[in-house]
């Protein structure tokens, strides 16, 4: 019988010996195959075209043969061993590099520096990751012969763009101070010298200016650089009573023993008239500046200040109004209304709290208040008046922890609170017709301009269609042309003020949207919200929950992690 054999040659692929003998089995192909697939070189790649080559060549030296006569060896390479390749792209880009091997099939793995000087051959510069490339050489050397196995190698980094310059206060708020005020060795706190507290002295540096940077570059996979874009620098503003310090031209000093006040990149030191009590004995107060009130402010006093104005103690029945913030560390107190028998907006309250700016106060209750930026009341905020264009908080900085009951609430942006209603009693109205009221009235303005182009557009084509009807001639084709011209003037403007309209109407939409009154612990019933013509209230009580307007509706929806 032929004898067969598999021997390794000197490119260490597998050649096919065979040595015919005239007789016994017939050796076909798929005796070859059988052969390979039971030797250690199963694995290599089978040339099938030599199987075929060889057992056609076997087949034509046995035929002249005499039984058991051996002819001529034949030699054929049937397997061999193919290594892993590699080949890389780049991302269109630049900011990424991916390789893909094929696996070997019993020929040579690539190893993890293989890969990178593959990498690198192709334009692959930077970003390479070690790792990457030492998981890739492992994966494709335990991967299925002929597999691909991909991976992203390099990784260009993008620049970090320079931060803006910025205006940082040195010294804490009004507010600030007059939430922390110092305590004594024995654990008390002393208000009485008040203005001490909150007050900067001459020199002393009220704010600093960062400068911006210059960012940080990056990179592609291919080396190319990618520039950051360098922070903008905004210059250090010295306001009234303030200069910037001749030892460092990003510091700003005071100038005077005064209120320190934020303006836009810059700081201002206001005048300040302090004094210890507002009562019958002091007067009532009217002063340009800033006022910084020790105690309280007694029943029916007025303090009206072009700054801000400070309380240590409480407001009791008066009336107080500031040109900038109002911090008042008690409560502001008013005299008791039967709210259950009287509506709320028909009450006539006996305090009376302005504020232009933002307005802070411990508690409140039975009061009328006007806030031009944002108001928190810490503890609770009982049967009041409020017109705040900004949000109203009841609680701590931190968090909604404080109670809102009765009242009638006009408010630009939200309502939170941690309670909000009472088991039983008046209702709570919050109304956010603040923002809608100048949107309805920008809205009218829109269509009574587009009503005037609307009209003057109609009678202009009735112009041109009658000027039409008559005679041609050089005076009617002037005037034709005049009219098609102030025509379409007005109904280009149509368009511009249709665009107007619909932006109008799409910020309404997405105000309406944005407002909410939030419980963060309990909402009672009684609770309305009123989002334009759009209104609903609570009719039980609640855990967490949020109102909100949508859909043409007012929803209560719980509060997740609150």
């Amino acid at each position: 019988m032929t004898q067969l054999n598999l021997i390794a040659n000197a490119k260490n692929n597998i050649d096919l010996h065979l040595t015919p003998i005239k007789n016994g089995n017939e050796v076909t192909e798929a005796t070859i195959i059988e052969l390979i697939e039971k030797s250690e070189y199963s694995k290599l790649r089978c040339i099938s075209v030599n199987v075929k080559n060889a057992v056609a060549e076997l087949n034509d030296v046995l035929k002249p043969l005499q039984d058991n006569q051996t002819g001529r060896e034949i030699t054929y390479q049937v397997l061999e061993r193919i290594d892993a390749t590699i080949s890389i792209s780049i991302d269109d880009d630049e900011m990424g590099a991916t390789a893909e091997i094929t696996a070997a099939q019993g020929g040579k793995h690539l190893t993890a520096k293989a890969i990178l000087e593959a990498a690198q051959t192709a334009g692959v510069k930077k970003g390479f990751s070690k790792e990457e490339l030492v998981k890739l050489a492992q994966l494709a050397a335990r991967g299925e012969p002929r597999s691909q196995i991909t991976l992203q190698i390099a990784t260009g980094k993008l620049p970090i763009n320079g931060k803006d310059a910025t205006i940082e206060p040195l010294v804490e708020s009004a507010q600030s101070r007059i939430l922390r005020p110092k305590k004594g060795e024995d654990g008390s706190v002393d208000m009485r010298d008040l203005g001490d507290i909150i007050c900067v002295r001459v020199g002393e540096a009220i704010a600093k200016k960062v400068p911006p940077t210059a960012g940080k570059q990056g990179y592609t996979v291919t080396a190319n650089p990618l520039l950051p874009e360098p922070g903008i620098d905004v210059s250090l503003v010295s306001g009234d009573g303030t200069a910037i310090s001749p030892k460092n031209n990003n510091v700003l000093i005071s100038q005077k023993v005064g209120l320190p006040k934020v303006i836009p990149n810059g700081m201002e030191v206001d005048e300040v008239y302090k004094i210890k009590d507002v009562s019958i004995a002091s007067g009532n107060i009217n002063f340009t500046g800033s006022v910084i009130i020790d105690g309280d402010v007694n029943e029916g006093m007025k303090v009206i200040a072009g700054g801000d104005i400070t309380i240590g103690g409480f407001v009791e029945s008066a009336m107080i109004e500031a040109g900038g913030d109002i911090t008042i560390s008690g409560g502001i107190i008013g005299r008791k209304h039967d709210i259950e028998k009287t509506k709320i907006t028909d009450v006539n309250m006996s305090v009376s709290v302005n504020a232009k700016g933002n307005l802070y106060a411990k508690y409140c209750q039975y009061a009328q208040i006007s806030c031009g930026k944002d108001m928190r009341i810490e503890n609770q905020l009982l049967h009041s008046q409020i017109n705040v264009n900004g949000s109203l908080k009841v609680g701590t900085e931190e968090k909604s922890n404080g109670t809102l009951i009765g009242g009638y609430i006009k408010v630009g942006k939200f309502v939170t609170a941690g309670m909000v209603g009472a088991t039983a009693g008046s209702n709570t109205i919050i109304n956010f017709d603040h923002e809608l009221m100048k949107l309805k009235e920008e809205l009218q303005d829109i269509e009574a301009r587009l009503k005037i182009d609307n009209d003057k557009t109609t009678e202009l084509k009735t112009a041109s269609n009658k000027l039409k009807k008559l005679p041609k001639t050089k005076q009617t084709s002037d005037m034709l042309t005049k009219v098609i011209s102030t025509y379409q003037f007005h109904a280009n403007r149509m368009g511009e003020i249709l665009l107007e309209k619909e932006k109008n109407e799409i910020t309404t939409q997405e105000y309406m949207e944005s407002v909410y009154v939030e419980a963060t612990e309990k909402l009672y019933h009684g609770v309305q919200m009123i989002v334009g013509e759009y209104n609903d209230r609570s009719r039980r009580e609640y855990g967490p929950s949020k109102l909100i307007y949508k859909e043409r509706k007012i929803h209560i929806e719980p509060l997740v992690n609150t």
